[in-house]
């Protein structure tokens, strides 16, 4: 359960036990309540939101999603998740479960009693069959969560930092009708499984995708055409896909401090000019697309910034404003793609967690870079 939204002092204030439970759909209401009433703060304070309905992801072939809501006085007032799927560690497949979307709602500040209890009913659930790691991201201005998270409090777990991650912003131009969808191939979803396998065991945690999750993302909005392929000869040796997921997942604009908000005219107005990300309007859904699946050789600058041209072209038909990439901050995908475009960029912490008994250490790791998919964060 990241702990991106815990920006108010914690208090080890010992109340009534409030209790947990594994949320149901008759729980969507509530739940989707308290991702839209409780904003993520930062530079730019946002609300990640499942909207229409927070479950429609949560029968995925291949992946084990558990999410635990808290209940007080009838209202729910904390939730978080976890995901457990095949993803790569030192080169080969593990199951790993990502902790996310923590919330706690805004009546239950400085509730520490609650989150204490949340990562207690979270070890109980996954005892009997553990994954091999945890892990999860935190933002890096939060520096509440952070510090909170990071103490080794009695009762919760050990968050042991492995990385420093970046959420890349690309403007797409905005003269869309200049624009057509390049001619995508048929695609041989073998071969593309080939391609992100190799690419994947080279990193940490990227994901190991089977041909029945591909088929069945396509309820999630991720067709075979959303995708852009490089061949060699018959091979496939370089991927990437175009995932719009705002028909499920939004992230909103509530925000932004009072100095960025003051310069919000300026920033905008120069990005009209220079190409660079605009700030939008508060309250406005942020007109993003995810670029996943990538997988391309370091080496091959060429297949990296070809496939993001062509993206950038198909979202621009689309009317998407943005494309959102995700790297790890030593990836050298990362330093080719800001000499090569204006983007505007975001940290986040990434952490293994573990528990005693419960998840292995981040000391078993080796050098590989962190490579986990931002489209699934």
């Amino acid at each position: 359960m990241a702990g991106t939204t815990l920006d108010r002092q914690l208090t080890p204030a010992r109340t009534a036990r409030v209790p947990f439970a594994l949320a149901t759909p008759a729980d969507d209401v509530d739940v989707r309540r308290l991702l839209r009433e409780n904003p993520m703060p930062g530079q730019i304070t946002l609300t990640l939101e499942r909207e229409p309905d927070y479950f429609v992801d949560a029968g995925l072939p291949g992946t084990e999603k558990q999410t635990i809501i808290a209940n007080e006085g009838g209202r729910v007032v904390c939730t978080g998740n976890c995901s457990i799927r095949e993803r790569f560690v030192n080169g080969q497949p593990h199951r790993v479960g990502y902790l996310g979307g923590l919330r706690l709602d805004a009546r239950t500040a400085g509730r520490f009693d609650i989150l204490r209890r949340g990562y207690e009913f979270f070890r109980e659930l996954q005892a009997d069959r553990p994954a091999d790691f945890y892990f999860t991201s935190i933002a890096a201005d939060n520096a509440t969560a952070r510090k909170f998270l990071e103490r080794g409090l009695p009762g919760m777990p050990a968050y042991e930092f492995i990385g420093e991650f970046v959420t890349v912003l690309l403007p797409i131009e905005s003269r869309a009708s200049n624009h057509t969808e390049p001619e995508a191939d048929a695609l041989d979803f073998y071969k593309l499984l080939d391609c992100l396998d190799k690419h994947g065991r080279d990193y940490q945690f990227a994901p190991r995708w089977s041909v029945a999750e591909l088929s069945a993302l396509l309820s999630l909005n991720l067709k075979a055409d959303d995708f852009q392929v490089m061949r060699d000869g018959g091979r496939i040796n370089a991927c990437a896909a175009l995932w719009d997921q705002r028909a499920f997942k939004q992230t909103v604009i509530r925000g932004y401090t009072p100095r960025l908000a003051l310069a919000r005219p300026a920033v905008n107005f120069a990005a009209r000019i220079l190409g660079t990300p605009r700030l939008p309007a508060v309250g406005s859904t942020l007109a993003h697309a995810f670029v996943s699946h990538l997988a391309v050789e370091p080496e091959n600058t060429d297949a990296l910034i070809g496939l993001v041209s062509k993206l950038r072209m198909c979202a621009a038909g689309r009317r998407i404003e943005f494309l959102t990439l995700g790297f790890a901050a030593n990836d050298p995908h990362l330093t080719l793609l800001r000499r090569k475009f204006n983007c505007r960029e975001y940290r986040s912490r990434i952490y293994v967690v573990r528990w005693p008994g419960l998840g292995s250490s981040a000391r078993e790791l080796d050098g590989r870079c962190l490579g986990p998919e931002v489209a699934l964060l």
